[in-house]
């Protein structure tokens, strides 16, 4: 699209994970750190929480990275507690098969699980598995398999370390039982002016932008309709530069940025 028109080599405001489009952020680092001690000193679960778009799974990738190993990504846990077991015995398997519905012997999963954790565990490696979007999780029984599985201990801390990622109405529905085992949890929320000037223009210098392609003015006003989140702000910054290549001009300008607001508003009056 205006990725000639701009001379980019990327998309700089597409929806990625990848380590080389991390833009460093102050709330974002202390993020990462917090879990990170919970994960490595705590030993215990951890919880990430925030609203929709504020960059959880960003987040939640960036720290799978520094901890390297084996990472187990569930995006979609609602699921049964023996079918939920089932995929994640396959996922370690590298089987990445659709679980049956009549899932194998809940026993026999456990001992398949408590083996397949307990190698890597032993190399000083345990695998991380994260829970996206755990607030969809409805089945307690669920929630009851996350607290088993830090159970299994081939060497005093856990085997599997535990990282739960959701939406704010995950603090409602995580049982005492799984919440008093976290050793840390952190609130992520909407990024600030300074880091949401410095999230878009980072993403247009790893995009290789050779100028600046909005002031300081448009950035306040991209953060203040994004409010603050990264999602947002990628969908606003996004549309401005594709209504400044449809009308043909070097940057966006005032009605460029007008028009990506209205036409990315919710609210059916501005649009």
């Amino acid at each position: 699209m205006y990725l000639d028109h701009f001379g980019l080599t990327a998309l700089p405001f597409a929806e990625s994970t990848a380590p080389e489009a991390l833009v460093p952020l102050s709330t974002r680092d202390a993020a990462r750190r917090r879990l990170r001690y919970g994960l490595e000193q705590g030993q215990g679960p951890v919880l990430l929480f925030g609203p929709s778009g504020s960059g959880k799974t960003v987040v939640a990738a960036s720290l799978a990275r520094e901890l390297g190993g084996r990472t187990i990504h569930l995006s979609y846990p609602a699921m049964p507690a023996p079918q939920f077991l089932a995929f994640l015995a396959d996922e370690l398997d590298g089987l990445h098969r659709v679980s049956s519905v009549e899932a194998p012997g809940l026993h026999a999963t456990l001992r398949r699980l408590r083996t397949q954790l307990a190698g890597p565990a032993s190399r000083g490696k345990p695998v991380l598995l994260i829970v996206d979007e755990a607030q969809l999780i409805d089945d307690p029984g669920t929630f009851e398999a996350l607290r088993l599985l830090q159970n299994f201990s081939s060497a005093g801390p856990p085997d599997l370390r535990l990282m739960i990622v959701g939406a704010p109405e995950v603090l409602l529905t995580l049982p005492p039982s799984l919440a008093d085992r976290l050793t840390a949890r952190y609130a992520l929320g909407p990024m600030t002016e300074e880091e949401s000037a410095a999230y878009v223009l980072g993403r247009l210098n790893w995009a290789g932008a050779r100028t600046a392609l909005f002031d300081d003015e448009q950035l306040r006003i991209l953060h203040l309709h994004a409010e603050g989140l990264p999602r947002r702000l990628n969908r606003l910054a996004d549309l401005a530069l594709l209504m400044a290549f449809a009308d043909g001009l070097d940057r966006p300008d005032a009605h460029c940025i007008d028009t990506a607001v209205r036409d990315a508003s919710p609210d059916p009056l501005l649009a």
